[in-house]
């Protein structure tokens, strides 16, 4: 088998280490090779805080990605979490140098628009262009070739810490591996799960692992807004554990095997065996309690969420309404409890238009793994004939070509 058209996307999350193996066919389309998931060690809030812990669980998803896909992985996009991340909308402006747009005034004008005081140890991340406007015409994708004298650029910029995405690098390299691109991980999710016609009509997606919650918003096909909570899977333990007084290990395992975020759908008769501490024997609890405590959480974190879309004046132009992904969308109910929240219609985000090992990675916590691949197969980033380069001469690399997804997101 050839490798040039082998793609390997691995997601570096706070609960889990996923890397997908995939193929482009001469078709374009894409199958699924093979999967390798492991509890991730060493990551906080998606970012690296024990670098040795990180590299062992990244070689142990090697391992079984590579076992089950027959590849020998040499090369990864890898996703950048958004504990660090920042993002706003800013419009640049400039005089048409001649009286016919040219490439070289959309470069201007987009510098022009990306200009941003960073502070220490900031790096811009993705400068992601929503429309151009010239003379006051509006909604313009590509404005090369138009006659106009004034051209202008909304554009959505993202922001973050330099030393994460380095630390990230450094922990794939221990692990023999490449880092051949960085994406931020809502944005590869969005490549898994949203269509175009989504992404076109105007859309919110929702990404919940274990540490972050992130939500990315699609209007006119381009990224219109994006926002990070410091509220994850781990917090919905963490409320079960302290709420029923068991330890976080049960609590995790609990969440998993009954968790619920709508109340109408579990009854009174209904219990859950909740391991205790010291010995003593496990305490029957009724459902609804167990399903009250996990639906508070959820609702706060939708709530925050609808209040940042109202912020910015984006709700109502959700036409094809709000996608949830990730872990977090593995709970019972959670699109009733979404639909009643921002009263749009609300579906689960699962990995489409794929081949391969569909039944494998269906489950939504696969989503970014899945869009990580999927984004490097459409670009030809880290086919597997890829040579291993230095540390240094690898961020490089990336940093380059992050400053140039503006043109491949638009």
């Amino acid at each position: 088998m050839s490798l040039d058209n082998i793609y390997v996307g691995l997601d570096m999350g706070t609960t889990k280490i996923c890397v997908v193996v995939a193929r482009k066919n001469e078709d374009d389309s894409i199958d699924i090779l093979g999967i390798g998931n492991v509890p991730s060690k060493g990551i906080r809030r998606g970012v690296v805080v024990n670098i040795e812990a990180t590299v062992d669980s990244i070689k142990k998803a090697l391992v079984e990605a590579q076992r089950m896909s027959g590849i020998e992985v040499k090369t990864v996009t890898a996703g950048l979490a958004s504990g660090h991340i920042k993002s706003f909308n800013k419009r640049g402006t400039i005089a048409v140098k001649s009286s016919e747009v040219t490439k070289q005034d959309v470069d201007r004008v987009i510098e022009s628009a990306s200009a941003y005081n960073m502070q220490l140890g900031e790096e811009v991340l993705d400068v992601i262009p929503q429309q151009f406007i010239l003379d006051g015409q509006t909604e313009i994708k590509d404005p090369v070739g138009m006659n106009g004298v004034r051209l202008e650029a909304d554009v959505h910029i993202v922001t973050g810490a330099v030393s994460s995405a380095q630390n990230i690098i450094k922990c794939c390299e221990k692990a023999g591996i490449v880092v051949d691109d960085v994406i931020l991980e809502q944005f590869a999710s969005s490549q898994a799960v949203l269509s175009e016609d989504e992404k076109e009509i105007g859309v919110c997606l929702i990404d919940g692992g274990g540490g972050t919650c992130d939500m990315a918003v699609y209007k006119q096909g381009a990224v219109f807004h994006t926002a990070v909570l410091q509220i994850g899977g781990n917090h919905f333990t963490k409320d079960l554990s302290i709420g029923l007084s068991t330890p976080e290990s049960e609590a995790e395992d609990l969440k998993k095997e009954h968790g619920c975020v709508w109340m109408p759908l579990v009854s009174d008769d209904e219990f859950v065996d909740v391991p205790t501490v010291g010995g003593r024997p496990p305490r029957r609890v009724g459902k609804p309690v167990f399903t009250q405590i996990l639906q508070a959480r959820a609702e706060e974190v939708f709530h925050m969420f609808k209040g940042e879309l109202q912020k910015h004046k984006l709700l109502e132009l959700m036409g094809a309404g709000v996608v949830v992904t990730g872990g977090f969308s593995n709970f019972e109910g959670i699109e009733e409890l979404a639909s009643e929240v921002f009263d749009l219609p609300v579906r689960v985000g699962r990995p489409i238009n794929i081949g391969g090992l569909t039944d494998v990675v269906m489950d939504p916590r696969f989503s970014t793994g899945v869009g990580l691949a999927i984004y490097s197969a459409k670009k030809g980033k880290g086919g597997q004939k890829i040579s291993r380069g230095g540390e240094d001469k690898v961020f490089g690399n990336i940093f380059t070509r992050m400053k140039g997804w503006m043109s491949e997101f638009f």
